[in-house]
């Protein structure tokens, strides 16, 4: 049996929803959280689109989402691993 983990990825930007992507996808028993200010703009999962890319040859990935929120106690306390994608300057804030 596979290992299942819960991993929340902070952020909304573009690292954020490429990670969702490929996590999601080359591991689907995980369940993904997503931190974001803005969690009314995200759907149930994200496609990376791998055209053009050095992942063309695996086609388009898709993560699917478990659960959204622009607060912190809703998807970090049951992960077991937490990524954050936002840029540097943020970091601090991000982690108080």
């Amino acid at each position: 049996m596979e290992p299942s983990f819960t991993v929340a990825v902070c952020g909304g930007g573009n690292l954020c929803h490429g990670s969702v992507a490929a996590i999601g996808h080359f591991n689907p028993h995980y369940k993904i959280n997503v931190l974001s200010r803005r969690p009314n703009v995200w759907k149930s999962s994200i496609t990376g689109y791998t055209a053009k890319s050095a992942w063309e040859s695996k086609g388009n990935i898709t993560g699917r989402i478990n659960k959204v929120s622009d607060a912190a106690k809703d998807v970090v306390p049951d992960a077991d691993i937490i990524i954050i994608t936002s840029p540097a300057h943020t970091k601090n804030e991000i982690l108080k």
